[in-house]
């Protein structure tokens, strides 16, 4: 079992937006959900940050390894999370995320989380290395 299928992450889709404003890089866009349950909780019931962060980290990855189409691995190289509300471990998450960087050798990604009533609960930067796969 990986990460992805102890965390519950479904939902994946990555797309393009048209009408995006043209300053961000490509218009890519990812969104993902993460089905919650007592594993997801901190000690008092809420969902746990760490949680939060490696959905957001594996959303990006996961995005950036689309993108590459078999040209490069994508590395987590950043991190950087504000928890801005509380969630009870219940229901699910959503996780939107926007390219913000296509560049060379990274990908700097903007994701927001939020709760079923659109009610954002983090907001992260997800900074990621690509390294070509002949380096592997």
């Amino acid at each position: 079992m990986n990460m992805i299928d102890q965390l519950n992450i479904t939902d994946f889709q990555l797309f393009t937006d048209e009408n995006a404003d043209s300053s961000v890089s490509n218009s890519y866009k990812f969104s993902s959900k993460m089905v919650l349950s007592a594993f997801h909780a901190q000690p008092h019931g809420f969902l746990n940050g760490g949680a939060s962060l490696a959905l957001a980290e594996i959303t990006a990855g996961m995005a950036s390894n689309t993108i590459g189409s078999g040209q490069y691995f994508a590395l987590g190289q950043s991190v950087n999370a504000n928890h801005l509300n509380p969630k009870k471990c219940e229901g699910f998450v959503n996780a939107r995320g926007l390219l913000l960087k296509n560049g060379k050798r990274n990908h700097v990604w903007e994701i927001k989380i939020t709760d079923e009533n659109e009610k954002l609960i983090s907001q992260i930067t997800v900074v990621n290395a690509l390294v070509p796969i002949k380096k592997l």
